[in-house]
């Protein structure tokens, strides 16, 4: 992330994560196939989504943050 974003940057990449959020949550509340290999596949894939969501989660704490900042200037 750049040192020196200005309050609309932080404002719109806060947007664009809770919307990444929202499609992870659907797709982790996908239910399982019956088939065992593609549920494997799917098990992984949720792995990567939680990954995702544990990342996108940290960025987004970051930038409530720094949208905070600019509050108390």
């Amino acid at each position: 992330m750049a040192i020196n974003q200005t309050k609309e940057q932080l404002e719109k990449r806060r947007d664009e994560i809770n919307k990444q959020l929202n499609r992870v949550n659907q797709d982790l509340q996908m239910e399982l196939d019956r088939d065992p290999e593609e549920q494997s596949i799917e098990v992984e894939h949720n792995e990567v989504s939680t990954s995702m969501e544990s990342n996108l989660r940290k960025e987004l704490n970051d930038i409530e943050n720094k949208l905070l900042d600019f509050e108390n200037e």
